[in-house]
């Protein structure tokens, strides 16, 4: 199998030759331009050889293009921050304006879209972009006020989340249209220990999946991320999603648990801290872990979020050869 074939076939839940993998990590300095960021995924993606390209763009990529004062201190290795915030008060969401993604910053991660999709050939991997849930990125926003602010200008907010609503849907979009495969919607807001269970309902869920319904003719791969604990996981299975990843070595249910509640492709296994301060040996353990729990079907070996900056190059390598040692090639 190449590594599309064998994509394609741990989402629709067909036998494989053995499981494809993904890692993905922020180069902080060179996302900054399109060049650099085309650059940055592909050399990370021919190192480690993985069957599923995730691009990582900057983390407030999606925040910037309304204008988050962000500082960016020109290491790869040193994340950026928020400065202050875009609304910087609960009724600024009454304001908040719709954007016009053609004539926004957003033009570099399309770009490096374009670019990455340029350098590949059909035997490489999908290529798969990344886009923030609207809570999400009304969070970083409001510099992480947005819980506050759902509780005390509910519809203030909504109207904020429609904005961005529209805005991600055009982005992913051009995105598809440029050469992606398809998308990641990444929810950090996803947990019972930030929200009510109405309050996931009706400010996350709801606009996750309009996201998503939007994008679903064109995204032939659609990834639903919740790097949280305690997650809702009895709503996941309504997301119109292939493959779900989460925590799964620190967030219940585990692989095998998750088997009995979804009928879609798992993603996980691995831990993300293991490639700065562990051991080829843990990995290999983690791989081994998750391929016992799932019968190697219908999953895709992944962390969590991405790698730590620090992640050793060895151990990033290592990951291809220990699931061709222990699941077959």
């Amino acid at each position: 199998m190449n590594k599309r074939e064998r994509v394609m076939a741990a989402l629709e839940g067909r036998p494989v030759d053995r499981p494809p993998f993904a890692l993905w990590r922020h180069f902080y300095a060179q996302d900054r331009t399109a060049q650099g960021l085309a650059r940055a995924t592909v050399n990370f993606y021919r190192h480690c050889n993985a069957d599923l390209i995730v691009m990582m763009p900057g983390p407030f990529y999606m925040a910037e293009a309304w204008g988050m004062d962000i500082r960016v201190l020109g290491s790869d290795e040193i994340a950026p921050y928020i400065v202050s915030a875009t609304v910087d008060r609960a009724t600024g969401w009454r304001q908040f304006p719709e954007l016009d993604v053609a004539g926004s910053s957003l033009q570099r991660e399309i770009e490096a879209v374009r670019m990455v999709r340029a350098m590949l050939n059909d035997q490489d991997a999908p290529l798969i972009f990344p886009l923030y849930s609207p809570l999400t990125t009304a969070n970083q926003l409001c510099a992480g006020r947005v819980i506050e602010d759902l509780r005390s200008f509910s519809s203030d907010l909504r109207s904020g989340l429609s904005h961005i609503t529209e805005a991600t849907i055009a982005l992913g979009r051009a995105c598809l249209s440029v050469g992606a495969d398809g998308i990641m919607l990444i929810n950090s807001l996803g947990s019972r220990d930030q929200l009510r269970p109405r309050e996931y309902r009706d400010f996350s869920l709801e606009f996750d999946r309009q996201v998503i319904q939007a994008l679903s003719a064109q995204a032939g791969i659609r990834i639903l991320s919740m790097p949280g604990e305690n997650l809702f996981f009895d709503q996941i299975g309504q997301y119109d999603v292939q493959a779900i990843n989460w925590a799964t070595w620190r967030s219940a249910p585990s692989l095998s648990g998750a088997r009995h509640q979804l009928r879609c492709c798992l993603m996980g296994g691995l831990n993300e801290q293991t490639f700065s301060n562990g051991s080829r040996r843990d990995i290999q353990s983690q791989i081994a872990d998750a391929i016992e729990q799932t019968a190697g079907q219908q999953l895709i070996i992944a962390p969590a979020g991405p790698l730590p900056p620090d992640s050793r190059d060895e151990l990033v390598a290592a990951v291809d050869h220990v699931i061709a040692e222990l699941g077959g090639r």
